[in-house]
């Protein structure tokens, strides 16, 4: 027989109802979480399946050849921008490099009186 006079009282000394009052009122947040994050974590698993497909079908070296033609198309005008901003200064230091090279060149060629030339003023053993 039964004894009906046996209450269970675990329940609400362990804290169980204000755990489940806490997630009563915390799941409408979770839900919207749930919600508001869903497209993104859709959008991150078409792309891991779509990396994996291209992986597959060996499209890999074309699609790395079509992003490097992209980059490059897109930084095309500013390379060239730069090259147009720096070639004057180029130029310039051609030319100065030439200068020296020819002038160091003829000061090599001439020579240089006797009058002028350094005799040391010590005797060598």
């Amino acid at each position: 027989m039964r004894t009906a006079n046996t209450i269970r009282t675990e329940a609400v000394e362990n804290g169980v109802t204000a755990k489940n009052v806490a997630l009563f009122l915390a799941a409408p947040f979770i839900g919207l979480a749930y919600a508001v994050l869903l497209p993104f974590v859709g959008m991150a698993m078409l792309l891991v399946i779509g990396a994996k497909a291209l992986v597959a079908a060996g499209a890999l070296g074309y699609a790395g050849r079509l992003v490097k033609n992209a980059a490059l198309l897109v930084a095309a005008p500013f390379i060239g921008l730069v090259f147009a901003v720096t070639f004057p200064f180029v130029g310039a230091a051609m030319l100065l490099w030439t200068a020296v090279e020819a002038l160091t060149a003829t000061l090599a060629k001439i020579e240089v009186p006797a009058l002028l030339r350094v005799t040391p003023n010590y005797q060598t053993a």
